[in-house]
């Protein structure tokens, strides 16, 4: 269906091996997504950013309340200099943030990775819960995708 991939190999072994310095989509869009997250989140606030890795292509100049990483690789989590705290988790197989608060972030992004997320409505259910009044939600994604780990919806 919709969700299917062509590569079912468990998503764990597909990240087993950190690509640190790889960088998942071009210049130009990174500068693009600086410039919007420059724009939209908010100075001082705490931050998490899903399918994260060695870089959350924050603003330099910003100070930001705290900055929590999500991703599949604890090596690349570590390789971000910016985080405060980090946390693996296989979003397709759970896709909670079960050891986030109600209502403890200003701010959640996911860059160049909705594409892989087999069950999206139950995670942004739960970015929702975690996300403080007036909050927000950023997902930008590329034309680039390691195809066969993206789901059908995307490659179609």
């Amino acid at each position: 269906g919709e969700v299917a991939k062509l590569d079912g190999t468990p998503d764990e072994l597909f990240y087993l091996l950190p690509r640190i310095g790889v960088q998942h989509t071009d210049d130009n869009f990174r500068r693009q997504l600086t410039q919007l997250y420059r724009l939209l989140l908010p100075a001082g606030g705490d931050v998490l950013d899903l399918c994260s890795q060695h870089d959350s292509h924050l603003p330099p100049e910003v100070t930001y309340g705290s900055l929590s990483v999500h991703g599949m690789n604890y090596l690349e989590l570590l390789s971000n200099g910016r985080a405060d705290n980090r946390f693996v988790r296989n979003f397709n197989s759970d896709p909670s943030l079960s050891n986030l608060a109600d209502g403890s972030m200003d701010a959640v992004l996911m860059a160049a990775s909705i594409q892989y997320m087999q069950r999206p409505v139950e995670l942004l259910r739960d970015v929702r819960r975690v996300l403080r009044p007036g909050g927000v939600v950023i997902v930008s994604f590329s034309n680039r995708m390691f195809f066969t780990k993206a789901i059908e919806a995307w490659r179609s």
